[in-house]
């Protein structure tokens, strides 16, 4: 895989209906298993500085625990007040046994 992908686990280590968290250059990551397909966010919510790992998945929904607004997994969006700005969101391939990341291609 070219740079700047960068492996961040097994498809394996992370359930169906689960997400992990994931540091990279001191940038926290959500990579998150909807059945089988896998999504990529910043574990950061959008409406206050409060790291979206302490919520929950619902669906391709990741739900900040914080004041219980909720985004897209597939496009960052805001589903509910009070956040009102996207999160980002970024590429994640499977190959070679490995999910990938790409930390550099964001999209907001």
């Amino acid at each position: 895989m070219d740079a700047p992908w960068i492996a961040v686990s097994t498809p394996e280590a992370i359930a169906p209906g689960k997400f992990i968290k994931v540091t990279l250059a001191q940038r926290n990551y959500l990579i998150a298993n909807v059945n089988g397909q896998f999504y990529a966010v910043e574990d950061n919510c959008s409406h206050e500085d409060y790291p979206l790992s302490f919520g929950c998945l619902d669906g391709a929904q990741i739900k900040c625990s914080l004041h219980g607004s909720r985004f897209s997994l597939e496009t960052g969006a805001p589903l509910d007040a009070p956040a009102e700005m996207p999160i980002c969101i970024y590429p994640v391939r499977i190959a070679e046994g490995q999910v990938w990341l790409d930390p550099t291609a964001m999209t907001q």
